[in-house]
């Protein structure tokens, strides 16, 4: 099957970019309904920022660092949704991190961040060939210090001193103690946690039945505070499907299913080692705190699918998945450290080059018949990028043959692995370059691979 060059896949990491900041601005701008002015506010600098960093380092590094204007503002959206802003009532009275306290901390800190991501994690990582770690999320734990400050300092940063005492992850969680800290935490403190507490009768007695569905209104419909990405776990997911379901065959759905699945079993066994007599509130409970906490849905669907610090195969997806799951309930349960989903998600990224070799396709020796194509496009001028890790081309080939772990063995120099994956089977039908939206010639590159082993 002969395919010309400029006859490709409709897909392009120019389009899959633009998708997802489509995405990622539509998220952004909804948050103003519920943050105010200073979401959009911390959205504006956080792009400003990384797009001005990139445009610097484009100067000073040439060839080396491209600008990559698209590619920074999405960088940029991705610090400030992550970011978190507003401060809950229940931690008025205990230690207040300075990024939370409003004011001109709250931009600055972002700021640092996106200045210190592009840079070091997303400019200066690249030269390495591939990222290692989520830029986004290393540079917030460095910033903000959640990793190192607390063992030079008193300040107790993960976690403050009233929040840790109310949210205990070990305890029976109850509707009456449990749920109002839900709704003080993530609530208007003008509406939801009135209505709750009016609830109550003149003597104070409990009535049951009425934090659930006030908490479950602030974990999934709109939170008022935590990270300004997860204000609306609905429209989250809702927007995050609709990404999924427009570029579904280059976004790596596996890992937040795989993610929101075990995350959910978790919850259950939590529930039937800590829980209280009441099993079914307590499941609810732990269900609405560990995936609709504000970290929790955005990093699913936005920051643990970013292609270049994600497993290739889709084993290793969901392997990754899995792990990230099981790594922030004990994080979260067992180190009191509320966002560990973050510091789960950068301890998963650094076990990727293993995870791509789990799952990784095994060749056919016989002959096979090419797959099909899917919907072509002719383009006047073909834009080659660097690969983006989709995994487009391992799931395409006919022949199962393993074309980017190929080329990157071969990059490398590892003929032996070269060999060992096959390649000496490829048919050179071309349709990994067909589909591949960084435009790079796979065809080409097995062609010299195959030829390279042949004649060893």
């Amino acid at each position: 099957m002969e395919i010309k060059t400029n006859v490709k896949a409709p897909m392009t990491k120019d389009l899959l970019m633009q998708y997802t900041l489509l995405a990622l601005f539509a998220i952004a701008f909804l948050s103003y309904f519920v943050f105010g002015l200073p979401a959009l506010v911390v959205s504006l600098i956080s792009v400003g920022v990384a797009v001005g960093c990139d445009i610097l380092l484009s100067m000073v590094m040439g060839s080396k660092g491209p600008k990559n204007t698209m590619s920074a503002i999405v960088f940029g959206l991705i610090v400030a949704l992550s970011y978190s802003l507003g401060e809950p009532t229940l931690m008025a009275s205990g230690t207040v991190y300075p990024a939370l306290s409003g004011g001109l901390e709250q931009y600055l800190y972002p700021a640092l961040i996106s200045a210190l991501g592009l840079i070091v994690f997303k400019k200066v990582q690249g030269l390495a060939g591939r990222k290692y770690v989520n830029p986004a999320a290393i540079a917030k734990l460095l910033v903000l210090g959640l990793l190192f400050l607390p063992m030079i300092t008193d300040v107790n940063v993960l976690l403050p001193t009233d929040h840790s005492l109310s949210i205990n992850l070990q305890a029976p969680l109850t509707e009456e103690v449990f749920g109002s800290t839900l709704i003080t935490c993530y609530g208007d403190q003008n509406t939801a946690l009135m209505r709750a507490m009016s609830a109550y009768s003149e003597t104070g007695a409990f009535i049951p039945g009425v934090m659930i569905p006030e908490a479950a209104f602030n974990m999934v419909v709109a939170k008022y505070h935590g990270w300004i990405g997860g204000f609306s776990s609905i429209l989250v997911i809702a927007i995050g499907l609709l990404l999924f379901a427009r570029a579904r065959n280059y976004i790596k759905w596996r890992v937040t299913l795989s993610y929101i699945v075990a995350t959910g079993v978790l919850a259950i066994i939590m529930s039937v080692i800590y829980g209280s007599d009441v099993l079914l509130t307590d499941v609810v409970l732990r269900l609405m705190f560990h995936l609709f906490m504000g970290s929790s849905i955005f990093l699913a669907f936005f920051m643990a699918t970013d292609p270049a610090t994600t497993p290739l195969t889709r084993v290793g997806q969901m392997i990754f998945g899995v792990g990230l799951a099981v790594l922030t309930m004990v994080i979260q349960v067992y180190m009191g450290f509320l966002g560990g989903s973050i510091l789960a998600l950068l301890i998963m990224n650094v076990t990727c080059p293993l995870l791509d070799r789990i799952g990784v396709p095994k060749a056919r020796t016989e002959r096979t018949v090419c797959a099909t194509l899917p919907k072509a496009k002719k383009f006047s001028e073909v834009r080659v990028t660097e690969c983006i890790r989709c995994g487009r081309c391992l799931e395409v080939c006919s022949g199962r043959i393993p074309t980017v772990s190929i080329k990157e063995a071969a990059d490398k120099g590892d003929w032996a692995r070269v060999k060992k994956l096959g390649v000496q089977y490829c048919q050179q039908c071309g349709t990994c370059s067909f589909v591949c939206p960084a435009r790079i010639d796979l065809k080409g590159a097995m062609r010299a691979a195959k030829e390279k082993v042949t004649k060893q």
